[in-house]
């Protein structure tokens, strides 16, 4: 699944970027009491890209497996459409969402879709095929699967910060 392999890069850098500059830098999530349950969905973000990042270029999705693959992308659809609702709650102490972040976040659900189109493009012929999940040789470039592959714990590493967060935030007395 090459073209998915490069939308996952697309939208994993894009993701970093949102987290870096937005979250951290700009509005630090982290410490911000009302940012608690936008917080929880980044958490559960983090081991779904994971699950992608390492499963996509690498994997041949067949029969339930395929279904599991697409479950795990509404999973992510549905952490998204959360996310969303919460934002505005959660960043109106803080101004707001930034237009920059907004504009981020459509490229995003942009890459996504494609990311939807793709996937059901080139794995969607192992959909009615018997149940197996192989290791394959995507036709992906080998630097393009590394790179996924060293993504897929930062993501995870992200997760973790955001849960600790959660945690953290919710001792505190309002």
């Amino acid at each position: 699944m090459v073209l998915p392999t490069y939308l996952l890069l697309a939208i994993g850098l894009l993701g970093g970027a949102d987290i870096l500059f937005f979250h951290t830098l700009a509005q630090q999530l982290h410490r911000h009491r009302p940012a608690r349950a936008e917080l929880v969905t980044h958490c559960l973000r983090g081991p779904t890209y994971a699950l992608l990042f390492l499963g996509v270029p690498n994997f041949s999705f067949e029969g339930a497996w395929f279904w599991a693959l697409v479950a795990l992308l509404v999973f992510d659809a549905a952490i998204s459409v959360a996310d969303f609702w919460l934002e505005p709650e959660s960043r109106r102490d803080l101004g707001g969402l930034p237009r920059g972040e907004y504009l981020l976040h459509v490229a995003i659900a942009a890459g996504f879709g494609a990311l939807l189109l793709s996937i059901w493009n080139e794995a969607g012929p192992g959909r009615a095929a018997p149940t197996a999940l192989r290791w394959i040789d995507s036709g992906a470039p080998p630097v393009l699967r590394g790179l996924l592959a060293l993504m897929a714990p930062a993501v995870l590493w992200t997760a973790l910060r955001d849960l600790a967060a959660v945690i953290r935030l919710g001792r505190k007395t309002a």
